[in-house]
């Protein structure tokens, strides 16, 4: 994918000759270019990885303006709207409508290999996207996912038409998963390419759950506790341990104890269970991932390798150097 920003502003040397915009979320290790024209301006962060092509657009324009962009290769496209400032439209090289996404909306789209057009409004406008190789999904293991039948149909077909998902709410839950992502990108490292692929498929869960919820989906209850465990998780994987559950329950507008009070109820789980039990995942996954107990402990949250240590034995029954060296 070729973003033709070129086409319409100066590429300049650093965020230091911008004075109207900055990262919304700083997509590590990524290749960032900055651009402006007149009082308008942008950010455009890019990471080009095997299991996908990731990109953050920051802008602030004064007036709608149309910015190409050409695609190369047939593939899946996922678009997330985060910004509150209007529509943003695409169109094909020959003017047809493909898609309109209004505020934290998203949606996925097929496209062929053509010149396309992105018109974005007044204001400042926030996009993330990404576009993945659709051979992830193999005859019948893509079953479930319905609402992206007609796009893996295109592209099996290498259709020349392009297609578009129905689209569908971008809650807190995708914005974290959304910040996680691109906090922990490590360019050239192998390791990376499976947290990409692990975390573009829990977007694909997280947009299967969405659409259920906004147009399917009907108990209130069982929809507010599967956000209030996955915002935990999420929370876990940004924080480790190191966050309270009355941070999550504002996120989602209520106190800590009705969040409490539901998901006991429903579940019959305390909320801290939840917590610890995805603590200790992270745990484990650091400990085969780093090795060293001083690095595990901080990325886990934790502020010293003693309270680290007493967290995993009393979850365990192993201290963390055992189950290391097991």
């Amino acid at each position: 994918m070729h973003l033709g920003l070129h086409e319409y502003f100066n590429e300049v040397d650093s965020s230091a000759n911008l004075t109207k915009i900055e990262r919304s979320i700083n997509m590590r290790h990524a290749e960032e270019t900055y651009w402006k024209h007149q009082g308008e301006e942008a950010i455009l962060q890019e990471f080009d990885g095997l299991q996908g092509y990731l990109y953050f657009i920051d802008i602030v324009l004064d007036d709608e303006r149309h910015i190409p962009f050409e695609i190369d290769h047939p593939d899946l496209h996922i678009l997330y709207v985060l910004s509150d400032s209007g529509p943003v439209k695409f169109y094909d090289q020959d003017a047809h409508l493909l898609s309109k996404l209004v505020n934290h909306r998203a949606q996925y789209l097929y496209l062929p290999p053509e010149n396309y057009h992105i018109i974005l409004p007044p204001g400042r406008s926030t996009i993330f996207g990404f576009y993945f190789r659709a051979s992830i999904f193999r005859e019948g293991n893509d079953s479930k996912y319905t609402f992206l039948q007609p796009l893996l149909d295109a592209y099996r077909s290498q259709s020349p038409l392009p297609k578009c998902s129905i689209d569908f709410r971008v809650g807190p839950i995708t914005e974290l998963y959304i910040e996680t992502l691109c906090r922990n990108l490590v360019a050239k490292q192998l390791h990376t390419e499976s947290f990409i692929l692990e975390r573009l498929i829990q977007l694909i869960e997280l947009s299967k759950q969405k659409i259920h919820e906004e147009y399917d989906y009907e108990d209130a209850y069982k929809n507010l506790i599967y956000k209030y465990v996955n915002i935990i998780k999420v929370y876990v994987d940004i924080y480790g341990q190191n966050f309270s559950l009355q941070e999550v329950a504002e996120k989602m507008g209520y106190s800590e104890s009705h969040m409490s009070h539901i998901l006991k109820r429903q579940t019959g789980i305390p909320a801290k269970q939840y917590k610890d039990r995805f603590v200790m995942e992270r745990c484990r996954k650091e400990l085969k991932a780093y090795g060293l107990l001083g690095d595990a402990a901080e990325r886990c949250g934790f502020s010293s390798v003693a309270s680290f240590s007493k967290f995993f034995k009393k979850h365990t029954g192993e201290t963390p150097g055992e189950f290391r060296n097991r």
